[in-house]
């Protein structure tokens, strides 16, 4: 009886042997988890504002794209003049980002969808 006891406790130190190592690898692995996170908040917090700057909302792409002409298109198309404005401002700067470049093209293509829309509407508006 005592070799069976004594065969269990054996038994249940070597698994809890075990469940500490495997804790002690989900600690660190938490850690890991936790340095990351707190990169990316301070990558999110310096990058987000500059990210703001030079986005333009998708509802006032689609309301300029795919909206009809009134009063909600010409508030959608002061606000993609403004933001355009700080865009090509940015991209002056001597340190200029590259999402700047890759934003160019669509920029354009916007730019040309108003045009058409505006020469094509008559001028009473």
């Amino acid at each position: 009886m005592l070799g069976s006891v004594e065969k269990y406790l054996t038994t249940f130190q070597t698994e809890l042997g075990a469940v500490s190592a495997e804790i002690e690898t989900l600690q660190n692995r938490s850690l890991q988890l936790n340095a990351k996170l707190e990169n990316r908040r301070k990558v999110e917090k310096l990058l987000g504002p500059a990210v703001e700057e030079i986005s333009i909302s998708p509802a006032v792409v689609r309301e300029i794209s795919e909206g009809p002409f009134g009063d909600n298109w010409v508030k959608a198309l002061n606000e993609f003049e403004s933001r355009t404005a700080a865009i090509q401002a940015k991209q002056s700067a001597p340190d200029q980002v590259k999402a700047i470049t890759d934003l160019k093209p669509l920029l354009e293509d916007l730019k040309n969808k108003v045009f058409i829309i505006c020469c094509d509407f008559p001028q009473s508006y």
